[in-house]
């Protein structure tokens, strides 16, 4: 069996134990793994995967998600591969950690709870879905006949973390980081959102078995209100219907407006993850 194939195996066995659904990030996770990248941590006994611990650099920022097979819980596999962790959050200097997990896991609350950690926020997974689009508002977008998504070039990269940068606070440098090591995920599209022919947003799609994940959705500040988000949402479930695909997407709990965007575009709350920030 080869390694993911054992780590899909493992995140099975503990979704179904306890009844929650892990953010193992497969879109970063099958990626090589290189220093501020994306890497693992892997723990064997009698030749079985017990333990697990991904690691995903963005920038000089990380997430981290683990997960210790059921019967082998309580035997100091996740603390040990905790510490290996930090040997690597040193190493790479990273400047924000977060630690994730289900917010129905009991064992993986319980655990993070007990480290020198601190409670961040919490986001919700959302799906769409096709009875709850039909009861959500069918209010049009005044900009919907303007919009038009298309492939970023490569030559709009200023641009993708221009908006980026604006749109999810975080520093140009970090941005740009975070692009390059995205441009080597070859299962990522990256779109760009046009108004009147002008670049007035950006979203990234991740899709493997017949799933779409959206990412990174956002609009120039200065053209918010337009109704270009939305516009941007229904283009794309509209194109990953006629795929045969399900479309999935996440929302930070502090932000109501986003939520309420997507709830009124038919998606629904399926899971939630509570994040811990370590430093």
């Amino acid at each position: 069996m080869d390694t993911w194939k054992e780590i899909e195996e493992l995140q099975l066995r503990c979704e179904q134990y306890e009844g929650i659904s892990l953010k193992l990030n497969w879109d970063m996770l099958r990626q090589p793994q290189v220093p501020g990248g994306t890497e693992q941590l892997l723990t064997y006994e009698d030749g079985q995967l017990v333990g697990f611990m991904g690691l995903y650099g963005f920038a000089s920022s990380m997430e981290i998600c683990g997960m210790v097979r059921p019967g082998f819980r309580r035997r100091g596999i996740f603390t040990a591969l905790w510490n290996q962790a930090l040997a690597i959050i040193e190493r790479n200097r990273t400047s924000s950690v977060l630690l994730n997990t289900p917010a129905g896991s009991a064992s993986g609350t319980g655990f993070l709870t007990g480290l020198p950690l601190k409670f961040s926020h919490s986001e919700y997974q959302m799906k769409w879905d096709a009875a709850a689009a039909k009861l959500a508002s069918s209010d049009a977008s005044s900009a919907a006949s303007s919009v038009v998504l298309r492939p970023a070039r490569e030559d709009e990269f200023d641009i993708l973390v221009e908006l980026d940068s604006s749109g999810f606070d975080i520093s140009k440098e970090d941005a740009a980081e975070v692009y390059r090591l995205q441009k080597q995920e070859n299962m990522q599209e990256h779109v760009m959102i046009e108004l009147d022919g002008q670049p007035a947003g950006k979203m990234r799609l991740w899709t493997e078995d017949n799933e779409t994940w959206i990412y990174g959705l956002t609009v120039s500040v200065k053209l918010r209100g337009l109704g270009i988000g939305r516009s941007a949402l229904m283009q794309t479930i509209e194109r990953e219907r006629r795929n045969y695909n399900g479309i999935n997407l996440e929302v930070a709990l502090d932000n109501p407006n986003a939520l309420r965007l997507y709830e009124s575009c038919g998606f629904v709350i399926v899971n939630k993850q509570d994040y811990y920030s370590y430093k």
